[in-house]
């Protein structure tokens, strides 16, 4: 079964104005595009075609949450999602997707915004994503976090617990030359 087929819409047999499209993105969607930086977003899709003669205006409404790590505690945190995308496309005699104005040869008949919306998903991800308050983070790593750790022999490195003192006699003595230089 084809996951984005919703994502593609007909146009050859719509009539000139707007038009509206419900889609919904859940997992299914991201089975498509492997290397998500995350396939659990989940919303509804809003899209409006406004079609005027050799132009069609696109705009795309999401709504809905990501399910990502926590930056403070890496445990799940639901981040709400909401934006608003445009695309416009024109029809004309070669298919290039690669511009700002898409336009699409008349070997096409319906417009694929699978790619865009996988993309706008993406880039509409917060860059910062914590949970609300500090006290819905996984109390084992906020004690860390605030604590420190409770290994004595090995820090998080795994180097061994010489409380940084430099030691002469390790150093290569190529190196000791650089100390005179103070």
């Amino acid at each position: 079964m084809n996951h984005l087929a919703p994502y593609r819409i007909a146009f050859v047999g719509l009539k000139p104005g707007k038009h509206d499209f419900q889609m919904e993105v859940d997992k299914l969607f991201f089975e498509s595009f492997p290397h998500a930086e995350t396939d659990e977003i989940f919303g509804n899709l809003s899209v409006t075609l406004d079609k005027l003669g050799s132009r069609i205006y696109c705009v795309a409404d999401f709504e809905g949450f990501a399910k990502l790590p926590c930056d403070r505690c890496l445990e799940p945190v639901n981040v709400k999602l909401t934006f608003s995308e445009r695309l416009i496309v024109q029809l004309g005699e070669l298919t290039d997707t690669d511009e700002e104005i898409w336009t699409l040869g008349p070997e096409c008949h319906e417009l694929d915004i699978s790619q865009p919306v996988f993309e706008w998903l993406h880039l509409n991800l917060p860059s910062r994503r914590l949970h609300e308050e500090q006290d819905e983070c996984d109390p084992e790593v906020m004690d860390f976090l605030v604590d420190g750790s409770t290994r004595t022999s090995t820090d998080l490195h795994g180097s061994s617990g010489d409380s940084g003192k430099d030691e002469d006699s390790d150093i290569d003595p190529r190196w000791n030359a650089l100390k005179d230089l103070k």
